[in-house]
C-alpha cells in the first residue's frame, strides 16, 4: 500500500466529495463541458485533501512541458505518491447526456471512419502499467439513474471497458444502449478507484527517482495533480 489504510479512505473521501460537488454544478449547468468537469474535479479533489489539514498529506497541481508530447487517450491524470513510490492513474471523461442526448457521446473518426471512443482505448492499453479508467460523468438529479452512484460519476476500469470493444466494431459509434450495459456490470465510485489505486490492486508502483524520466516519457503536457501521501508504508 502506499499509505495506511486510514489514510487511503480519507483520500478516497475526499475524491468522492470532489466528484459530489462538480456534480452539483452540472446539474445547476454550471459546468458545461467535459473539460471543464475534469478539470474542476481534480481542483476540488485538490482543495479536499489540503482543507482536511492531515500532516505530512497534501495535493498540488504541477505543469508538466514534455520535449515530446504525446496523446494518451486520456483527459485527466493524477499522480499518488509517498516519499518513495508512486502510481500513475489515468483517466478518460465522457458525458454522455442520457436525459437530453441519445447516441451522442462518441462520433467516428473523420480520417479512419472508427469510432473514436474505440481509437482512445486503443491508446490507452499501450500504457496497461499505470491505473487507467473511463470516468462518465451525468447531468441527472442525485438519485435518479441507477447506473450510477447516487452522488457522484460513474468509473469503470480501462480492462473491462477494452474488453468490450474489443467484441464490437470500431466502425460504428457507441450507442447509448453498449454503455449502459456496460455501466450496469462494472460501474463504479471514484471513491472505490482511489482506494484500490492506493492499496496497490491496480497499476504498477515505481520508485520516485524515476518519477521525472517516466513523465517525460509518458509525455503528457499540462496540469497533473500530485497527491503526496507522506511516509512510505508495506
Amino acid at each position: 500500500m502506499l499509505a495506511p489504510i486510514h489514510i487511503i479512505t480519507q483520500i478516497a473521501d475526499c475524491a468522492e466529495w470532489a466528484d459530489r460537488l462538480v456534480r452539483a454544478d452540472l446539474i445547476k449547468g454550471f459546468i458545461v463541458t467535459e473539460n471543464d468537469y475534469t478539470s474542476n474535479f481534480t481542483s476540488a479533489f485538490r482543495r479536499e485533501i489540503n482543507s482536511r489539514n492531515i500532516p505530512e498529506i497534501a495535493a498540488h497541481s504541477q505543469t508538466l512541458s514534455p520535449k515530446v508530447e504525446r496523446s494518451t487517450g486520456t483527459d485527466g491524470c493524477i499522480i499518488f505518491r509517498n516519499n518513495n513510490q508512486f502510481k500513475i492513474g489515468l483517466f478518460e471523461a465522457k458525458w454522455p447526456r442520457f436525459s437530453t442526448h441519445i447516441n451522442y457521446w462518441d462520433s467516428l473518426q473523420k480520417k479512419t471512419l472508427s469510432s473514436h471512443f474505440d481509437d482512445q482505448l486503443q491508446r490507452q492499453h499501450h500504457l496497461s502499467d499505470y491505473a487507467i479508467w473511463e470516468m462518465f460523468y451525468s447531468e441527472e438529479p442525485y438519485g435518479a439513474n441507477p447506473l450510477f452512484p447516487t452522488f457522484g460519476s460513474s468509473c469503470i476500469w480501462h480492462a473491462d471497458v477494452f474488453a468490450a470493444s474489443s467484441s464490437r466494431s470500431s466502425t460504428s459509434t457507441w450507442t447509448d444502449a453498449e454503455l449502459k450495459a456496460i455501466l450496469s456490470a462494472s460501474g463504479k465510485g471514484i471513491r472505490d478507484i482511489v482506494t484500490a489505486i492506493c492499496s496497490c490492486t491496480h497499476g504498477k508502483v515505481y520508485s520516485t527517482s524515476v518519477m521525472h524520466s517516466l513523465l517525460e516519457e509518458l509525455g503528457i503536457k499540462g496540469e497533473v495533480l500530485v497527491v503526496q501521501l507522506g511516509e512510505s508504508h508495506r
